[in-house]
């Protein structure tokens, strides 16, 4: 009868549970299905809970109803958990069978069934969260890589590559797909590799994102973006400002070095000569840009290794072949096929560079050609963007009318002259309205072809990678006749230009803008643009101090940082026209006076590609007066006193004549040239003779 009783109590309980009201029923629902979806411990805890006050309610009862029980708590907690075992245990009665009955269902409940459930929910719950990017670790002396951008793929075997990132954990974080973008990016990495990368959802301008990647503890942030994301630039800076806030918390006072990656180039113009003080304190910030990397790695490098393609090397050819000197009648024509971000980036990254001793004996100018069927509009925008290298250089502009399109004949119409003032500058532009498969296009680009006094390169630049194979195929013979090297864009896997281009006609086209193993780790170490920026501020030095280059170059702006390294980028151009350049050797006072007219030059272009202008002949008549004005200006105006003739450069605050400073620069290359290795392993040649330095 008792047994009757209880199991009417308990069937009238739940019957009572479960007619509540609505509104009960669903806060009782909403608290169970809170304290089951939350943490590990949370579902645990609520399991623990459960199961006791079910036990708990249960053994009451049986007290209540059954008086003295004959067994023990332990038995009762044993059949609890196994309701086998109570058949095991002495002293059984007939009501005792009852409730351990009763007792062993609701155990098998909770023990078995809710149990299981929630190990099993708990295992799957983080296997998913491990999949999709939500569980975050320990992590010391990492690379953190902030967004998943086409590069990454490159970026990563780079590090597996490096002494100083091989054995580096990497933790990417990304807000795309955890799942997909693993899939992407193991596919074309090794076993090794991939057990170093943990992949971690979030979003780079959250504060709590940015924690869990525990920056203050890492070696190198590299901020990359994510793909066909719009406003990157935007959402890189803001990220930027984000990490410093969090480094600031920190008392280790560590600076962290920071590579930000910039789409748009005016925006990485930009950031090339501002600083951004509020973050120097504890961010070594350094803004890269796609384009200006390819130029750099084709104009400065001269190779492209591809380990995704058996492991192949693409050698570029120098734009001034085997070097132009003094004496020589040899001219640099860089031909762009279409105004793209990357043609501009190769058009300014040769103007930094193309500067010759053959401008100062015989006044000959390095041309950059620009053809695009919108060139009048394209131009018009980079003169916005360069507007006092625009009006320091001499700019030509023509058209093709349609009725030299249709004849075929040779372009007739006159280039105006943009510019009518007296130019300084060694440096000139052309720009061409025109489509590069009009006739009268194809028979000027034969023309300069022939020219042998011409160093010619083409460069096709369309972004649509089907078009800029045509036009790198389909360019007169007299171009491939002539050895004339033909540079193709293509972002994408180039196997078919590659197998098109080993030998025979095309053998001189090579491909460009690859997106895998494009980012170079060597462009951390700035250790040329160090020695430059060391004997330019003390002179030179007997052997270069290390701790002491280091400090001053983390005392530099970031403009003065450019500075530095477009020289350091320029040494590999001055070795081949200078052909006494050897290591070691002391330079005569007219070779340093002949080289230092040659850097003042290129100094001249890159410090109007940076956004600075001359001074007015006000502003030189006050400089005069007042030698302070001179870096007020500089720093106000963005007007620089020293952008002018070599001849016409006046002393500076501290009474020293301007020119030293070329003169310096110039005296000191070969004790450069043997300090660092990499300079030292460059062979070179010069005329018909080759000198390995």
């Amino acid at each position: 009868m008792r047994i009757i009783i209880s199991i009417l109590i308990i069937t009238a309980i739940i019957i009572a549970v479960c007619t509540l009201p609505a509104r009960f029923r669903k806060r009782i629902q909403r608290f169970i299905d809170h304290a089951i979806s939350q943490s590990v411990f949370r579902q645990l805890s609520f399991l623990i809970i459960a199961t006791g006050l079910a036990f708990g309610s249960l053994l009451l009862l049986i007290c209540i109803r059954h008086g003295n029980l004959k067994l023990h708590l332990l038995d009762w907690i044993y059949t609890y958990i196994n309701p086998g075992s109570f058949f095991n245990s002495e002293g059984k009665e007939a009501s005792d069978r009852a409730w351990a009955i009763i007792l062993g269902i609701v155990g098998m409940i909770f023990m078995n069934g809710l149990l299981i459930s929630v190990i099993s929910n708990i295992i799957e719950r983080r296997v998913d969260k491990v999949k999709n990017g939500k569980v975050h670790y320990h992590f010391s002396k990492h690379i953190v890589i902030i967004g998943y951008d086409r590069m990454c793929n490159g970026l990563i075997r780079r590090f597996a590559k490096d002494e100083r990132y091989r054995n580096c954990e990497i933790v990417l974080q990304t807000t795309q797909e955890a799942p997909k973008v693993r899939h992407e990016l193991f596919s074309g990495l090794d076993t090794k590799i991939e057990k170093k990368i943990t992949i971690i959802s979030g979003s780079r301008v959250s504060t709590e994102d940015l924690e869990r990647l525990q920056i203050d503890r890492c070696m190198e942030v590299f901020v990359l973006g994510e793909n066909d994301e719009y406003d990157n630039d935007s959402l890189d800076l803001e990220c930027l400002k984000k990490m410093h806030a969090i480094l600031s918390e920190k008392s280790d006072g560590r600076i962290i070095r920071c590579n930000v990656l910039f789409e748009c180039q005016s925006t990485f113009a930009l950031f090339q000569r501002q600083d951004i003080d509020r973050l120097k304190d504890r961010i070594d910030f350094i803004p890269f840009n796609y384009y200006e990397m390819w130029a750099q790695k084709m104009f400065v490098d001269g190779t492209y290794e591809n380990s995704e393609n058996g492991g192949l090397r693409i050698d570029y050819t120098p734009l001034d072949r085997e070097g132009i000197h003094a004496n020589s009648d040899k001219k640099v024509h860089l031909v762009v096929i279409g105004m793209s971000d990357m043609g501009v980036a190769l058009g300014t990254q040769a103007a930094h560079l193309c500067h010759f001793p053959n401008f100062v004996t015989k006044g000959i100018k390095t041309r950059i050609t620009f053809i695009d069927e919108n060139a009048d509009v394209e131009m018009n925008y980079m003169r916005g963007r360069y507007l006092h290298l625009f009006d320091e250089a001499d700019v030509y502009y023509r058209e093709v009318s349609r009725s030299n399109m249709m004849n075929g004949s040779v372009m007739k119409d006159e280039a105006v002259r943009i510019n009518t003032k007296e130019t300084f500058t060694d440096i000139e532009f052309e720009f061409i309205r025109a489509r590069s498969e009009y006739p009268a296009i194809q028979e000027y680009i034969a023309g300069l072809s022939g020219n042998r006094n011409l160093c010619l390169t083409i460069a096709v630049c369309f972004t649509f990678p089907p078009k800029a194979v045509a036009s790198g195929l389909y360019l007169p013979d007299e171009v491939y006749d002539n050895d004339i090297p033909v540079l193709v864009r293509q972002e994408i896997p180039y196997c078919a230009l590659d197998m098109l281009t080993k030998e025979g006609k095309f053998r001189n086209i090579k491909p460009f803008g690859m997106l895998g193993n494009c980012y170079d780790l060597a462009k951390a170490d700035d250790r040329i643009p160090m020695m430059v920026n060391y004997v330019y501020s003390k002179g030179i030095p007997e052997m270069f101090p290390e701790e002491e280059m280091v400090t001053m170059w983390r005392g530099l702006r970031t403009a003065h940082k450019w500075s530095n390294r477009y020289n350091a980028d320029s040494i590999k151009f001055k070795m081949r026209s200078f052909p006494n350049l050897v290591s070691g050797e002391k330079l005569s006072d007219g070779q340093i006076e002949l080289m230092a007219k040659v850097e003042h030059n290129r100094w001249n272009i890159e410090k109007l590609l940076m956004g600075y202008r001359p001074t007015t002949p006000l502003e030189k008549a006050a400089i005069a007066k007042d030698l302070s004005l001179k870096n007020k200006l500089k720093t106000d105006s963005f007007a620089h006193n020293d952008i002018c003739h070599y001849d016409d450069l006046q002393t500076d605050e501290s009474e020293t004549d301007t020119r030293e400073y070329d003169r310096r620069i110039s005296a000191a290359l070969p004790l450069m040239i043997r300090t660092d290795k990499r300079l030292q392993a460059m062979p070179r040649k010069c005329g018909n003779s080759s000198v390995s330095v």
